[in-house]
């Protein structure tokens, strides 16, 4: 456009020399707000001024329209400022008034009054300016001529029609008005046969490129100059703006060095894909622009910023009162310029700096009015729940329901802080004392989702409305499962007992308690005053029900085939999982992790790591964090379960103990005493006294058990048999008496071998052995394990390799490497040359555990301190002939097999490797085949010194 403008200039210049050579010339420049017009009237100006002709000017506006002769008031008194540097005309055209004496004659030029006759105005205008124009050719501009009041317009066209006799030129600025329909004076002025018309076209983007080059301190990319077209629309005040902000955001960078992109809010920059920035210039442009189209438009854009995504024409018009076809014209307009998409404004920066120049009360009531007409309409919840949030409480009977259904929704699309403030205006709105409980039972519990440890007070708050019958059915269960998980037992008896013995049926509600109770509190179940309702979990039911009853039979049974496809069933159907589901999830992963389904509950563990942060709900991730901890310990990962258990112990922990944050702790001094950091794990043992209550829950049993272990490690055995025993013995009292939660009864053994009672410690195993273990690998693994300390150690070998292999397969790389480190001394003991390998294998699984412990305790006695150092040359010849028989193999094979020999599972060979499991055991019965021998013993014996260098 700027090479179209200084051709329209030109043509304008040739105008300019007709009109002064006695023929007057009009011109009508046109195009979109802010497009240029005013821009290139003024250059007009500037070069009529330069040519010794005069300039008279009018600048037209919305709110003097309907004010007879305001225009021709402002070109009387241009007129009468020329008097300061020029003979004047009288008004009467009797001769001419000096400058000296203009004082005396300003009553001519005075404007006249809205009663007097339009024709007499216009005649007298016309003396005048015929009277100026024979001493020196002149120029009348009008900037936005569509605004100018109809009796200038008389004016203007009664000069217009008798140009021919003057040195005058008329150029006009017509804007398009998009709420008004010109007056028909106007017309017969603009579209008279010898008038020359010009339209502004938006820039182009090599105008853009010329604008950017001239105004910034590098050349511009052709990205960045596609970018500003697109945004701008090829609008010159907005394109100026974009470029101002890059200039801004160049010189920033400068000093500052590269920022990341921020948001585009209020007095930031924010940078798009292509580079543009958009920041307080752009959003300032994009007001200016909107103001100068007129207050309907500024109304309308302020409609639009409030709508935002609920925006439709219909429902524009309703909210703004303008038309719904004018509203149509002012959308597209808005769109033609790039400030919408679709009905929406593009920018949030450009919303927020709509909004923010609306006054507060017309903000308010414009939002109350956005809420009711979408409400009204049938829109979603959240929609409206978000306009009410800016008005404050409210008493109409619709509010109150909205907001609720607005706070779970938001809950469920994991969006928990915008969920709790629509409750607290819930809250706030409410005139029905049970509406008001309702929700305040619900914020109690969005405040746990999001502050779990601070929770507390809010669902102690709601025992007295229980009790006096206030708050009813579910709600009034959420209040007491809260009060569990703050170990507040004696208020949560309280409330579970009130609403058993009510009158409704609420049967099913209750079984869902009396199994979260049964999996997280079972020894508060004999202090309720009746039984709860015991019924099934049907697959229809909801998932939080069937992760608990999963839990529970778990417990209960072992490796229950119906529980643990009850569990896995929790995790089927999606992996967008929404919050509400959450709330089964953590105890569907526990129910796999205590059937000693590891693998399985890791990956379910992986898929929820990545999913769960799309949710704002810190207290159900704290909780699935725990668990993936706890399944961590299990698998040996011991860095991965501290590093976890730290996370969710921090997110849970507060100024009292609750369940979540019990286990979390547990995995800490567990994890932290397998890893050798006794201190560290006293520490977590010293930093508050656990209260009673704990002993009444699951995470109770497992703080005794991992209180137990480190009494043990750090040589306290008796206090290890007290923490053992009182384990036991509750565990069998709440009938859950299995060893994938405690294995209790081989921590009391260990603890009676280290006293030097064998055969205390041989009943106990036999015990542990007798009952049924069905499915659970791993705990039949440590079982074994256990069965073979208390063996003559020339039987030990075997039932060794038995746990070893059942370990390896349920994923257990600690309890693994722990068998291995028996099996070696073992071996040593009886002289077997098969000591030093598996000594060796042992290390490395212990090493991979991050178990510094069991590492120091193989070094000793077992295998050298550098493990990776290869045979010297003085080795023996078995080493030489493992070496050499190494030799018949395929390079695939000797990686597998050395791997093998260096003690690695074929699981961690496989994912060293990159290959499978299958294809791992294929090449290792080839290198049997070759190399003569039966199994993986003989394969440590024959290469126990080749090294893992060789790989």
């Amino acid at each position: 456009m700027l090479k179209e403008r200084d051709k329209i200039l030109e043509q304008l210049d040739a105008l300019l020399i007709q009109s002064t050579r006695g023929r007057g010339a009009i011109a009508a420049i046109s195009g979109s707000t802010a497009i240029g017009k005013t821009t290139t009237l003024n250059a007009l100006a500037e070069r009529a001024t330069s040519a010794d002709i005069t300039v008279l000017s009018v600048v037209s506006s919305p709110h003097e329209r309907e004010v007879p002769y305001s225009a021709l008031a402002q070109l009387l008194h241009s007129i009468e400022a020329q008097c300061t540097t020029a003979d004047v005309p009288r008004a009467g055209g009797a001769g001419t008034v000096h400058a000296g004496r203009q004082a005396d004659e300003a009553a001519a030029l005075a404007p006249p009054l809205a009663q007097d006759d339009p024709m007499t105005v216009a005649r007298r205008t016309y003396q005048i300016i015929a009277e100026l124009t024979a001493l020196r050719p002149l120029l009348i501009t009008v900037d936005d001529i569509q605004h100018t009041d109809t009796a200038t317009l008389t004016c203007l066209r009664y000069l217009a029609q008798r140009l021919t006799q003057l040195s005058l030129a008329l150029v006009f600025t017509h804007g398009i008005s998009v709420d008004e329909q010109p007056a028909r004076v106007l017309d017969d002025l603009l579209y008279r046969t010898s008038a020359r018309h010009f339209h502004l076209e938006p820039l182009s983007r090599v105008d853009i490129m010329g604008l950017a080059a001239n105004r910034l301190p590098v050349l511009p990319s052709d990205r960045l100059i596609v970018e500003i077209h697109r945004l701008s629309g090829g609008n010159p005040l907005l394109a100026q703006a974009l470029i101002e902000e890059h200039r801004l955001r160049l010189a920033s960078d400068s000093v500052a060095g590269p920022m990341p992109p921020q948001s585009d809010g209020i007095g930031r920059r924010s940078t798009t894909e292509g580079g543009a920035s958009i920041g307080p210039a752009f959003y300032q442009a994009v007001l200016a622009y909107l103001h100068r189209l007129g207050p309907r438009a500024v109304r309308l854009a302020r409609c639009v910023a409030l709508l935002d995504e609920a925006t439709t024409p219909l429902l524009l018009s309703r909210l703004s009162g303008i038309d719904t076809e004018l509203s149509k014209r002012y959308l597209r307009l808005f769109t033609g310029l790039g400030v919408l998409e679709g009905a929406r404004l593009r920018h949030a920066g450009v919303r927020q700096a709509v909004l923010g120049e609306m006054p507060h009360g017309e903000a308010t009531q414009q939002r109350y009015r956005a809420a009711r007409l979408l409400n009204e309409g049938g829109a979603p919840p959240q929609a409206v729940a978000m306009h009410l949030l800016g008005v404050g409480p409210l008493h109409d009977g619709w509010v109150l329901p909205v907001l609720q259904e607005a706070a779970a929704h938001a809950m469920e699309d994991g969006d928990v802080p915008q969920g709790i403030r629509y409750l607290e205006l819930a809250c706030e709105c409410s005139l029905d004392e049970g509406q008001r409980l309702s929700a305040k039972s619900l914020y109690a519990f969005g405040q746990w989702q999001l502050r779990p440890a601070e929770s507390a007070p809010h669902f102690r708050a709601l025992k007295g409305p229980i009790l006096e019958g206030k708050l009813t059915g579910t709600d009034a269960l959420w209040v007491a499962e809260g009060m569990l998980f703050h170990l507040d037992f004696d208020e949560a008896v309280e409330v579970v007992d009130h609403v058993n013995s009510g009158e409704a049926d609420m049967s099913t509600a209750l079984h869902s308690t009396r199994m979260l109770m049964a999996a997280e509190v079972p020894g508060l179940l004999e202090r309720l005053e009746h039984p709860l309702p015991a019924t099934t979990a049907p697959a229809t039911s909801h998932s939080e029900l069937r992760a608990r009853h999963a839990l529970a039979l778990i417990l209960e049974n072992g490796a229950d085939k119906y529980a643990i496809a009850l569990a896995d069933q929790v995790f089927q159907g999606s992996q967008n999982w929404p919050t509400s589901k959450l709330s089964g999830l953590p105890k569907a992963l526990l129910a796999l992790c205590y059937a000693d389904q590891l693998d399985t509950a890791a990956a379910w563990y992986d898929l929820l790591a990545a999913e769960v942060e799309r949710h704002d709900a810190p207290g159900w991730w704290a909780q699935i964090e725990s668990v993936g901890a706890l399944l961590a310990l299990r698998r040996g990962r011991l860095a991965d379960a501290v590093r976890q258990a730290e996370t969710a112990h921090a997110r849970l922990s507060g100024p009292r103990w609750n369940v979540s944050s019990a286990l979390a702790l547990t995995v800490l001094i567990e994890a932290h005493t397998a890893m050798g950091n006794h201190q560290t794990a006293a520490k977590y043992l010293e930093t508050s006294e656990p209260p009673p209550a704990l002993f009444l829950t699951r995470a109770g049993l497992h703080y005794l058990y991992a209180r137990g272990r480190h009494h043990l490690a750090t040589g306290n055995t008796y206090l290890a048999l007290s923490d053992f025993q009182e384990c036991g013995t509750l565990m069998r009292r709440w009938n859950i008496d299995t060893p994938s939660l405690a294995p209790w009864r081989l921590g009391e053994a260990e603890v009676w071998l280290r006293l030097g009672d064998q055969k205390q410690a041989a009943r106990l195993v036999e015990k542990q052995l007798a009952n049924p273990d069905a499915g659970l690998t791993r705990s039949r693994g440590m079982t074994l394990h256990a069965l073979a300390l208390v063996q003559a150690t020339a039987k030990q070998p075997p039932i060794l390799r038995d746990a070893f292999r059942l370990l390896e397969a349920a994923g257990a790389r600690y309890e693994a490497a722990r068998v291995l480190a028996d099996l070696s001394r073992a071996y040593q003991q009886l002289g077997d040359k098969q000591a030093r390998p598996t000594a060796r294998r042992a290390w490395r699984l212990a090493k991979s555990c991050q178990a510094e412990s069991l590492c120091q305790a193989l070094l000793p006695t077992s295998i050298p301190q550098n493990m990776d150092t290869k045979p010297s040359e003085g080795s023996c010849g078995a080493d030489r002939a493992g070496q050499d028989s190494f030799g018949t193999l395929s390079e695939s094979e000797r990686r597998v097999a050395t791997l093998a020999a260096q003690g690695y599972a074929n699981r961690e060979i496989a994912e060293r490797l990159f290959i499978t499991v299958s294809t791992v055991e294929q090449h290792l019965t080839r290198v049997y085949r070759k190399m003569g021998i039966r199994n993986r013993e003989q394969l440590l014996q024959r290469a126990h010194a080749v090294s893992y260098e060789s790989v």
